[in-house]
């Protein structure tokens, strides 16, 4: 469920949360040592955001959301995020016209970052299937 390895083992919140989403940044894992009631919080703050029990906006237009502002600062982990979008039912139509519609306040850079990542995930999704 990890983006990278990580030698630290997850606290059972953390792997929860990772099974539920289907991704876990490992860096997290090192917060929870150095600091871990913050990183408790922080996972309480991230399980009510990510996967919330009741709440009036789907979990893929929540991931979309994450993955065009992720993708206007660049963030590798924008692809985590559309992967879970389309898990959640998000069409990839409906990330390319996240990725359009946000190319006007935040500039063609965003769209071209955030169309990469979804050409990467194709490809990914592709090779997955054969």
């Amino acid at each position: 469920m990890s983006d990278t390895q990580s030698a630290r083992p997850m606290s059972e919140a953390a792997e929860a949360l990772a099974n539920k989403r289907g991704y876990h940044i490992d860096v997290y894992d090192w917060l929870a040592e150095k600091d871990p009631e913050f990183e408790k919080l922080r996972l309480e703050y991230v399980a009510h955001l990510y996967t919330p029990e009741t709440a009036t906006l789907p979990v893929k237009y929540r991931e979309l959301i994450v993955s065009v502002v992720l993708a206007f600062r660049g963030l590798p982990s924008t692809k985590m995020h559309l992967r879970r979008a389309l898990q959640e039912g998000a069409t990839m139509q409906e990330l390319i016209e996240a990725f359009e519609t946000a190319s006007l306040p935040g500039g063609l850079p965003l769209m071209s970052f955030g169309l990469k990542q979804l050409m990467e995930l194709e490809a990914e999704m592709e090779q997955t299937k054969d």
